[in-house]
This record gives structure tokens, sequence and C-alpha cells, in this order.
């Protein structure tokens, strides 16, 4: 009896100290078999087919490479031409310069070759007729001014006697109506003259006439060099003589 009631106390202290948790509900697997997610399907085509299409990507990459080189190529070449055709343009430039200035150089070497020798051939004829250019231009004179009261003509001393005697035929043969002077000058040069009459007069001077051709040809050249035509050279010569008178 006594043994129970123990056996019956322990029972009751047992019960106690259960837990609280209420087991019943916990979730327990459910029998059913879960559901698998399905792996994606790959796709599949023929070998053949996959072959055909390999091929034809390989072509087109093939010939989108061969088009990049060939453009590339290209514009090399074209780059490559650029830089020769503007070479040879600076080539053609300096050649054509090179050439002005040879031409130039040799015009006005034979401008002054061709001075020197009419210079020598003009003292030459002077040395031989001293007074053929004179009489000459006295002849064209004395019939225009045939009706001036007077005509005066000044040479060098030495010619004095020769000039008259070649002038008076003339004077009757041009019917001059006026008085002929002769007078002799000492600073007169061979072939120089000078003409005068009432309301004008001419001279004949060997040097300036040398001197003003001097000045032409370097007009010229000076034109040439600036780029302008001979005649617009010529004419800004003469307009700058015509100031100067």
């Amino acid at each position: 009896m006594s043994m129970m009631t123990r056996l019956s106390g322990t029972q009751m202290k047992a019960n106690r100290f259960l837990f609280d948790r209420n087991f019943a509900a916990i979730e327990l697997p459910s029998d059913e078999p879960e559901e698998v997610e399905a792996a994606p399907e790959i796709p599949m085509i023929p070998l053949a087919e996959h072959e055909a299409r390999l091929a034809a990507a390989e072509q087109a990459a093939y010939e989108r490479g061969r088009a990049e080189v060939l453009a590339a190529r290209q514009q090399t070449e074209q780059g490559r031409l650029a830089d020769e055709a503007r070479h040879l343009a600076d080539e053609i430039c300096g050649l054509s310069a090179q050439l002005d200035r040879d031409q130039a150089r040799q015009e006005k070497d034979a401008v002054a070759l061709a001075f020197l020798v009419a210079r020598r051939i003009c003292g030459h004829l002077i040395a031989r007729e001293p007074l053929g250019e004179v009489v000459a231009l006295i002849s064209e004179c004395l019939g225009p001014l045939r009706r001036a009261p007077h005509l005066v003509i000044r040479v060098r001393e030495g010619d004095l006697a020769q000039l008259k005697a070649e002038v008076e035929p003339l004077v009757n043969e041009k019917g001059f109506e006026g008085r002929v002077v002769f007078l002799g000058e000492p600073e007169l040069a061979a072939g120089d003259c000078r003409i005068e009459w009432a309301d004008g007069g001419i001279v004949r001077d060997r040097r300036a006439i040398e001197k003003q051709v001097d000045q032409a040809a370097r007009r010229y050249f000076e034109g040439r060099r600036a780029g302008k035509s001979p005649a617009q050279a010529v004419d800004h010569g003469a307009a700058e003589e015509a100031e100067d008178k």
C-alpha cells in the first residue's frame, strides 16, 4: 500500500513536468509524391542542317573579314596615292619655278647680249657715217615744217660743214620756205643732233636712247617677276615716265 502510494505520487509528480507543446500540430511529411520541375527541352536539328548553317556562318565571317581587309587596303592605297600626288605636285611646282627662273635669266642674258651687239653695231655705223641718221631725221622734219619761219640744227662741230652740204639740197627738195641755221655744239657726240623751231623741237641723243632702252628692259623683267604681262609692264613704265616729265 505504501509502495503504491509512492508510485502514485511519483506518477503524479512526473505528470507535472510534461512539455506544453502540442505534438499533434506538427506537420508530418505527406505520403504524396512531390512535383519535380521539368528540365527545359533542348532543341534538336538534323546534322545536315547544322553543318549547313555552320558552313554559312563561316562563309559570312570570311566574307566580312575579306571586305574589311579590302577596305583597309583601299584606304591605305588611297592615302599613299594622295601622298604621292602631293609630292608630285610639289615637284612640278618646284620644277616650274626653276624653269621660270632659268627662262628669265636666259631672256635677260639674251637682251643684254642684244643690247651689247646693238651698241657696237651702232657705234661702228656712226663711226662710218656719223650724219646718216641726222640727215634722215632732218629730212622727215622739213616737209611738215615747210611753213615754219626758221629751223635751227645743232650738231657736233666737226660735222657742221658736211651737214650743210647734205641738208641744203633737201631744203629745196622739200619746199621749206623758212631759214635754216646750222650751229656746231662741242658737247654733242657723233650722230647726235638737236632740231629746233618756233614752237617745238626734237633731240637725237644716243646715250639718252640707250638709257631709255635699258629702263624699258628693266621694267619688263621687273614686271615679269611681279606677275604682270609685258604690255602691263610697258604701260606702267610709260606712265612713270609721263609723271617724271
